[in-house]
């Protein structure tokens, strides 16, 4: 049995890190060159507890084949959509193809690569986003460890407080903050947002220039 944690850089994926890093392998972190500051303080705190394998994707590469990533797609600004009709200005991909091609294969891959047979992630069952999967399930040809998935909100955080000065930015619903310019997982996303636009005004500004884009593809389809 050889364990690795899916590292994110959020408090969930650093609780399973306290809970379990006596048996862990490592941590394989997926690096898409949008992480705030805050995100890669932490990744560099859990390189002092296991071995951190970072993983570095060409984020950018997949955007402008695929498009900006959105929880309501405009069929016609796919790549699928302008193939079909007409080319736009910009392409629009589901938000789920973003973070599939972005994060989670390049993490299986990679997991894969260092000869993991079971992975561990901070999913929990509070979370309104999650995947299907279950503790226990197998994914990929990896078993799925969930530590933590019948844990609240409130039971997460004070079991950081044990282990480590809690960061501001644990505070946010969608803590881990892979990517700042991110469009996706609106609905998640309200107070990291806001948290943006008043601690990082240029972070903000990306995040806002596509967010309008997509407003007007889908104004534009309905």
């Amino acid at each position: 049995m050889t364990t690795f944690l899916a590292l994110s850089g959020g408090k969930d994926s650093m609780a399973c890190l306290f809970l379990l890093k006596d048996s862990l392998a490592g941590a394989i972190y997926v690096d898409t060159g949008y992480g705030y500051p805050e995100t890669a303080a932490v990744i560099d705190y859990a390189e002092t507890l296991v071995p951190v394998h970072r993983v570095r994707v060409n984020r950018d590469a997949q955007q402008t084949a695929c498009g900006i990533p959105a929880d309501v797609v405009p069929l016609e600004w796919t790549v699928l959509g302008q193939h079909m009709t007409h080319q736009k200005p910009y392409r629009i991909q589901t938000s789920m193809q973003c973070c599939y091609d972005n994060i989670a294969q390049p993490l299986l891959q990679k997991a894969k690569a260092l000869g993991a047979t079971h992975l561990v992630y901070g999913q929990r069952d509070a979370e309104t986003h999650r995947a299907t999967a279950r503790d226990g399930d197998e994914t990929d040809g990896l078993i799925r460890l969930h530590p933590i998935e019948s844990w609240t909100t409130a039971q997460v955080m004070d079991f950081l407080r044990q282990h480590m000065e809690i960061p501001a930015h644990f505070r946010l619903t969608h803590s881990s903050l892979d990517c700042y310019d991110c469009t996706a997982f609106r609905q998640q996303s309200q107070d990291r947002i806001e948290w943006t636009k008043t601690q990082y005004p240029a972070y903000y500004a990306a995040y806002a220039q596509k967010y309008n884009a997509i407003l007007s593809a889908v104004e534009a389809a309905l």
